[in-house]
């Protein structure tokens, strides 16, 4: 998996890969997958649980009230035959989760509309493939299992936060410390030496430092989603993107109305 991921640096040294094209198409990635997660929590159908959490998702802290996010009778909207019934109640959640969106705007700020420059038809293709990979997960994750029986819809969107958060991390550590290095070689040890890679093998390659990291994160979430979703008990990074499962309580309160 790790070498998956990894493909992409040897495509911009050996092939001429653009850089910039390629972190568009992991920040289209995230992106479909907060809409994926957004759209899937509409059909979940347990309640929220906000006691004693460690993480919140935005719009919500440890001061909500549950009774601004849970005490309405359930009302659910079948939409098609085929798909599960979504619940009216869901929606402000989803809607105060999509705020997530501000911290995903944090990389494009350097950029600003440059990043336009870089939605080519070959990131248009790439994100077709994107959102069919999201699309496949989602279903498998939340309705093959009919994991929506079992889940709040802030455990669903909790899951993609989760996700953008592990990201913003890499991406904030990764501009200070690898913009910090290039300027120590360039003013301390070096000068000039920068300038003198960029015109004989492109500027492309001086921003390698920059992807690398974002590429190995991209191969730990895949690895430690994938972790948290086959195994009961995960350990490692993997319980990050576990989350607080609140399926645990939800078992015991229901065994102990057994026993009474």
């Amino acid at each position: 998996m790790a070498a998956t991921n990894l493909l992409p640096l040897a495509g911009v040294v050996g092939f001429g890969w653009r850089v910039g094209e390629l972190l568009a198409v992991y920040w289209i990635e995230v992106a479909v997958l907060v809409v994926a997660h957004a759209a899937a929590a509409m059909f979940a159908e347990r309640p929220i649980r906000l006691e004693d959490r460690s993480f919140y998702i935005t719009g919500y802290d440890e001061d909500a009230e549950r009774d601004e996010v849970w005490e309405r009778d359930p009302e659910p909207i079948r939409l098609v035959s085929w798909l599960p019934p979504i619940y009216r109640r869901n929606f402000r959640v989803v809607r105060r989760s999509l705020g997530i969106f501000a911290f995903m705007l944090f990389p494009l700020f350097p950029v600003g509309w440059d990043a336009l420059s870089y939605l080519t038809p070959t990131v248009g293709l790439a994100t077709l493939s994107v959102c069919g990979a999201q699309v496949a997960e989602v279903r498998r994750e939340f309705f093959a299992e009919r994991a929506y029986e079992e889940q709040s819809p802030y455990m669903v969107v909790e899951a993609a936060q989760r996700v953008v958060f592990f990201y913003f991390v890499v991406a904030v550590l990764t501009g200070v410390s690898v913009t910090a290095g290039i300027a120590v070689i360039e003013a301390a040890l070096a000068p000039g030496l920068l300038d003198a890679v960029a015109d004989a093998v492109g500027v492309e390659v001086l921003l390698l430092p920059y992807l690398l990291p974002i590429a190995l994160g991209k191969a730990t979430v895949e690895w430690s989603r994938r972790r948290a979703f086959l195994e009961d008990d995960p350990d490692g990074i993997a319980t990050w993107f576990t989350g607080e499962d609140a399926r645990r309580d939800w078992k015991k309160d229901e065994e102990s109305v057994g026993d009474d």
